[in-house]
Parts: C-alpha cells; structure tokens; sequence
C-alpha cells in the first residue's frame, strides 16, 4: 500500500474524528450556553422584579384601599409585552391580595400560564421556563422581606436592591412579608440576542476544533510517515526471513526455490478461488513457505537419502511436521502458518500423519496445500522422476479426491489449474517466480491491515 493511500485514509480518519468531536463539542457548549443564558433571563427578572416589590413594602405598610388602587397602577404602568405581562403579589399569609396583567392578555400567554406548576412559597428565590408556539415565558417566584436589602437565596447568590422602606411598617427587617410571583415575557430582541450568543459560541467551538484538526495534521502525517517505513520495513524482513528459511530448507532437501514459489503460488490461486479473506491467505503463503521447516531437524542420513526409507527411517521422517510446530510456535507473527506446517501431511480419509485427522477435522488451509503440493511434486521434475504432464497429474489428483484429498477442493482446483499451470510451468528461472509471487504477496500484506505484524 502506497503512502499516498495512507495518507488518504489519515485525513478520512482526522475529518471524520473531527467532525464527531465537533459535533460533541457543539452540543455541550449549546447545552451549557443554554443553561447560563437561562440563568441569565431568569436573573435579568428578578432583577425587574425587585422594584415591583418596593410598591408592595409601601402599601404592607399602610394597607388602605387608597394604597391598594397606588399599587395596582403603579405594578400595571410597569407590564408591557418586552418584560412581565402578568404579577400576582402575596402577603404573608400566602393570600393573593392583588393580580396584574397586560390589557391584551390574550390565549397565548393564558397557556403559557398553564404551563408552569405553582411555586412553593418558602423564602427561596425560583424560576421556570416554557415555551409556547415559539415563545419563551419565564416564571419567577421572590420573597418580599422589609430589609432594605434582602439576600435572594436558593438557584441564585446575586443582591438584589428588592424594596424600599416603609414609613410604617413595624416588623422585623428580615422578616418576609410577602411573595411577588410574575410571568416574563423574553421578547424578540432579546431572544435575536440570546439566539446569536448561542450561534456564536458553538461556531467558535467547532472553528476552535477544525483549526486545531488542521494543525495537527502534519504532525499525525509526519510520525505516521515514520511509523509506516518502520512498518514496511518490518514487513519486508519478515517476508523476506520466511522466504530465506524456505530456501534454506529446499537446498538442505535438494530442492529448489521454485517448488516453494509455485506451491505458494497454485495455493493462493485455489485460495482465491474460494474467497478465502485475506487474513487466512496471508497464513497460507506463510505456511506454503515454511511447510518444511521442521527438517532441519532430520539428519542428513535420512534426508538425504537416494533410495527407499526404512520403516524406521520414515517414522523419523514423519517427526518434521512436529519439530516445524515446534520451531514456529514461539514466533508471533508466523504462529498462523501453523495449519499448514502441522498438518500438510494429513490424508482426507484419516490415512495421513501425525495426528490422523479426517474430512473437515483438517484445517482448510492444509487440505488446499496438500493439493497444490503434490500437484507441483508431479508436474516437476525430480532426481528420481521425469514430470508428468498436466493431464497426468491432474488425474492423479482426481483419483485422491476423497481418500488424500478434500473432494470439493479437488473440484475448485481443476477449475483453476490449467491456467496457473500454464503461467508458471515454463518459468525455470527462479527470479521471474518470485516477481509473480511477489505481486501476490504485495496484494495480501499490507500495513494498512492491522493484523499484517501482529497476527
């Protein structure tokens, strides 16, 4: 995989992570922005609301009809469609002693009114909001006391200058005398307002997070950069490490290199064939290579010997595949070629060896071996044999289907053969196999695959 393709999919990676971040970032600041502007409005009317409480401390005071009629009109001059549009007031016995609300109190504000749940009086300041066809409403609840200046307690710590003293009032100065409870209306200026402050907070956030995205780019580039020839360099020792192995082995057996690459070879095509992923043909091309690892540990008495094997001799002969597991199984990256290494020598009709396995008890990537492996035994030369024509060979294998070999895979294999066989059967130098079986082995390892070093 080239590193323009990789560096594609960093900036997918960092798009789509930065649009997910952006997206996270924008919700918490719109919710945290929505709540401090709500807290906000809500201080904005007590605020307003305050100075309504002074004309009740007056008439608390000297509680006369006369009064009563001064502190309507002064709480009714006050309401207009931009700030409260309803106030009710309450003495201190939690008696409505008086309600104003806006000439026009039409059916929206009367739902909006619906809306809230009746506050409990206690002393502590308290707000709600609603919303009515787009119209935000805001209902504050404030203990009137006949301090001067009288701390509101419980979702707010600000002072609030709430009343005026009365000549004649004889109470108390902290004692509450009342509850002012009124509907706020957040006009459309403010809400323009409160609209775009929102709008402005979460574009700054997600432009904070592009520009951060944007700059942190070529510094992700960069070490990926590094981190990728690292990476291929890797790949590239190990890939080469099982192909010297293979070679060392082929030499040590007198073989050549090119059993190994044309094995390797029809393997991946019958592999591909049966869409096998790419995880399970990488295992394969690993087990292909080092299928006979394990005689290195065979002495040369008996590896190398021209003529027929002892029984004895056989039996020794039959330990490579246990002592190939036991060289591969330390080794992380190739403990997936296992498969082939242990068990290549397993017949389908339970006649093989060492473990006897039969049918689908054997993995698959050593029942497609086995085929190609005696395939390319046949079709190849060797010092005791001429090789056997394509037709020939692949009789032979049609007469193992179902005693050495998987009967299904036999069928797959015929329908590839020929025209592998006639790709690679003419090429006797080494150098132009490896050039075809190093484009399969660039089409399966690649960095970009996770499991390509670790598996």
């Amino acid at each position: 995989m080239t590193k323009k393709n990789i560096h594609k999919k960093i900036v997918r990676n960092l798009l789509i992570g930065g649009l997910f971040i952006s997206i996270i970032v924008g919700l918490s600041v719109f919710i945290i922005e929505q709540h401090r502007i709500d807290d906000y409005v809500a201080n904005l009317a007590l605020q307003e609301s305050s100075k309504y409480s002074g004309y009740y401390v007056n008439y608390y005071g000297n509680p006369t009809p006369a009064n009563l009629t001064l502190l309507r009109k002064s709480l009714q001059a006050s309401l207009n469609h931009e700030r409260f549009i309803r106030i009710d007031i309450f003495d201190d016995n939690l008696t409505k002693i008086i309600t104003q609300k806006v000439d026009d109190f039409d059916q929206l504000q009367i739902d909006a009114a619906k809306n809230f749940p009746a506050f409990v009086m206690k002393g502590k300041a308290e707000y709600l909001k609603t919303s009515v066809d787009g119209q935000q409403y805001v209902k504050v609840m404030l203990p009137i006391s006949a301090s001067g200046n009288d701390k509101v307690t419980g979702h707010f710590s600000h002072m609030f200058d709430t009343m005026q003293k009365g000549n004649a009032i004889n109470v108390k100065s902290n004692q509450i005398i009342g509850h002012f409870v009124g509907i706020y209306h957040v006009g459309e200026q403010l809400l323009a307002k409160i609209k775009k402050q929102i709008l402005l907070s979460v574009g700054y956030a997600i432009l904070i997070v592009i520009l951060t995205t944007c700059l942190i780019y070529p510094i992700i580039l960069q070490l990926s950069d590094k981190l990728s020839q690292l990476s291929f360099d890797l790949l590239e020792s190990n890939i080469n490490t099982i192909k010297s192995l293979g070679s060392a082995i082929a030499k040590r057996d007198s073989d050549t290199n090119a059993h190994n690459y044309r094995v390797t070879i029809y393997s991946v095509k019958l592999a591909e064939k049966l869409n096998l992923s790419h995880q399970q043909i990488r295992a394969l091309i690993k087990g292909a290579f080092l299928h006979d690892i394990g005689k290195i540990g065979i002495p040369d008495s008996i590896l190398c010997k021209p003529g027929k094997l002892t029984a004895h001799e056989f039996s020794t002969m039959k330990q490579h595949v246990e002592l190939g597991m036991d060289i591969i199984r330390e080794n992380q990256w190739l403990i997936d070629a296992v498969d082939v290494v242990r068990y290549h020598h397993e017949k389908y009709d339970g006649n093989g060896y060492t473990q006897g396995l039969k049918g689908d008890d054997i993995p698959l990537n050593a029942r497609i071996f086995a085929i190609a492996d005696v395939f390319d035994a046949l079709t190849s030369e060797r010092p005791y044999k001429a090789a056997f024509s394509y037709e020939k060979s692949l009789n032979i294998i049609k007469n193992g289907s179902g005693s050495h070999f998987d009967p299904s895979l036999v069928n797959e294999f015929e329908q590839v053969a020929e025209t592998v066989y006639q790709s690679i059967s003419h090429l006797e130098n080494e150098l132009a196999l490896s050039q075809q079986l190093d484009a399969l082995i660039n089409r399966y390892f690649s960095i970009l695959d996770s499991s390509v070093l670790g598996a």
